[in-house]
């Protein structure tokens, strides 16, 4: 009977142990450390923001500085934590990225950084978290996410490309050219420049067409497509479809093909071409 006594005290022991946080890697309460850190920097440089695990927010406000703040999260306890560092490193670009020292650090960590109205956010890329702009300066810029959405409101300055999967992108007030790709989500960009590419599959696509500079594809599948165009636009369009309909209203379309399924026409002089493909879905192009 004293030995069951003391196996019962041993295993009771061992359970107490395994439970405490980032003793055994069962989860426990949640984890927090904070980074903050404002670097100054010259009006006209770039920022590129390298995440591994987690959301980036940016958004803009007045002054010269650049300020950091970072906070990391795990329930895997303080252990996890110290596998990563918030790492600055100072230049044009100025670079912010998550470093992991540790393998697999079972840890997120969500940025907000506040950018003056001159300084260009070059690159943003995480997974697993969304990417939001807001007034953000960009130029040839790239975002980049997984399993989380990309989201811009206002972008002056250049191009920009947003990508993620599993994650819906939405552009509005972009004053380039938009790229978006994504998949298992839907695409909306409205009030933009113009259009470069807009392709997803399992999510419907919604856009207004205000110029291009070349051959566009808008494409999906599993989804509806929506697209308002400039009647000012010089360009060829070509719409198909499978199992869905093909809808043009309001739109100065010399239309040179059209069937249930496919339509084919010029907007004003023609030029460069519009292809327009989804399947299981259906087509509306209207005019701007």
């Amino acid at each position: 009977m004293q030995g069951i006594g003391y196996a019962a005290l041993a295993l009771t022991a061992l359970i107490v142990f395994a439970a405490l946080p980032g003793c055994t890697g069962v989860p426990g309460l949640e984890t927090t450390e904070e980074f903050n850190r404002t670097v100054t920097v010259e009006p006209g440089s770039a920022v590129v923001v390298i995440n591994r695990n987690g959301g980036v927010t940016v958004d803009v406000r007045e002054g010269e500085t650049i300020a950091i703040s970072a906070v990391k999260r795990s329930v895997y306890g303080q252990a996890e934590l110290d596998k990563v560092q918030i790492v600055v490193t100072e230049g044009d670009p100025l670079r912010i990225e998550t470093v992991h020292t540790g393998t697999n650090p079972r840890v997120s960590v969500g940025y907000t950084i506040h950018l003056p109205p001159t300084v260009v956010l070059q690159q943003a890329v995480s997974s697993n978290g969304p990417i939001d702009l807001s007034g953000v300066r960009v130029n040839a810029t790239e975002l980049r996410t997984s399993n989380g959405p990309v989201r811009v409101d206002s972008a002056p300055g250049g191009a920009l490309a947003a990508e993620s999967s599993n994650g819906p992108i939405e552009v509005r007030g972009a004053e380039g050219y938009v790229t978006a790709r994504t998949s298992n989500a839907g695409i909306t960009v409205e009030e933009s420049a113009g259009i470069a590419e807009l392709r997803t599959s399992n999510g419907p696509i919604t856009a207004g067409i205000h110029a291009i500079r070349g051959d566009v594809a808008v494409t999906t599948s599993n989804g509806a497509i929506a697209l308002r165009l400039a009647e000012s636009l010089n360009a060829r369009l070509v719409a198909t479809t499978s199992n869905g309909r093909i809808a043009v209203n309001n739109l100065p379309l010399q239309v040179e093909e059209s069937s249930g399924t496919r339509v084919a026409g010029t907007l004003g002089e023609g030029g460069a071409t519009i292809t327009i493909t989804t399947s299981n879905g259906g087509i509306d192009l209207t005019g701007l």
